[in-house]
């Protein structure tokens, strides 16, 4: 696992626009780490980056989110695919995968027009098995604000 030192949430989000770089279209991300450790915030980055203008919230009571992509500032590895959907999934409250598939996930899983960004991805470890899954774990550093984020390509 690679690793990145970020020091505020405005690094964090940086991260997240760099990230998308090495991602194609139909990946999955996991987002594993403590409650106030930036995955809402990495999120947030991600969202930024593909020009979505809503607020970004870690969507706990709905549990899913879709955020429409309208033009990417994003070159990924295949500029064939476009990604056009960002699906935000908050699992804190999910007692296991089947949830997620009964709350409509699976229609978003494996299509290359959708980027499926999972916060509390240990909570339903069946997801590692999707085709094109990548873990991003946040950790705290030495101060309040610091946060590692280590990630596999």
């Amino acid at each position: 696992m690679k690793k990145y030192i970020s020091t505020s949430p405005a690094d964090t989000k940086k991260f997240a626009e760099r990230i998308l770089k090495k991602i194609k279209g139909g990946a999955v991300l996991g987002l594993v780490g403590e409650l106030g450790s930036g995955k809402t915030v990495f999120v947030q980055g991600l969202a930024k980056a593909f020009g979505v203008k809503k607020t970004v919230n870690s969507p706990t009571f709905v549990i899913m989110k879709i955020y429409d992509i309208r033009e990417s500032r994003i070159a990924n590895r295949d500029s064939r695919i476009i990604i056009r959907q960002l699906i935000h999934v908050d699992a804190y409250r999910i007692n296991n995968y089947q949830e997620l598939l009964d709350i409509g996930l699976g229609e978003y899983l494996n299509k290359k027009e959708n980027l499926v960004v999972i916060e509390w991805a240990e909570k339903t470890p069946e997801i590692k098995k999707v085709p094109g899954y990548r873990e991003v774990r946040f950790t705290p550093g030495k101060s309040d604000n610091m946060r590692v984020i280590s990630y596999n390509q």
